[in-house]
């Protein structure tokens, strides 16, 4: 009996978290705050891969700490290995510019200084339906 009455307050619990976590991006959408997307193209010259996976590893893990990011998703182009997607969402622009600001960033920003980064696209988009994964 103790173990199902706990079962059912965890649920709860989760439920009221999942809500407020709901409302609150609900919250910031009605107020006008946007959440931003960024997606990036880059391709990498090949002997530069092993490298640019260890700089990513630090800007991938430092960034979803961030209080105003959402998800940030490293993706390989799966017919073109020296090719990846950087999937960044962020709160608000503010929050995106702030990301740009941290040491985890200045990892990528000093991996782009050293060369080995062929070509780079990058676009920005206004969040409509974001959900934050956890």
């Amino acid at each position: 009996l103790e173990q199902r009455g706990l079962e059912a307050m965890l649920q709860r619990l989760l439920v009221v978290s999942s809500l407020s976590r709901m409302a609150a991006l609900s919250s910031s959408a009605s107020r006008g705050m946007a959440s931003t997307a960024v997606m990036v193209r880059v391709e990498i010259e090949e002997a530069r891969v092993p490298k640019f996976l260890e700089v990513m590893k630090i800007d991938v893990e430092g960034s979803r700490k961030e209080p105003g990011c959402l998800r940030f998703d490293l993706l390989r182009d799966a017919d073109q290995p020296n090719a990846f997607v950087f999937y960044e969402v962020y709160e608000s622009a503010e929050a995106a510019a702030t990301h740009k600001e941290q040491p985890h960033y200045q990892a990528w920003a000093d991996f782009k200084k050293e060369g080995g980064v062929l070509s780079q696209a990058v676009a920005t988009y206004e969040g409509l339906d974001v959900v934050r994964y956890d």
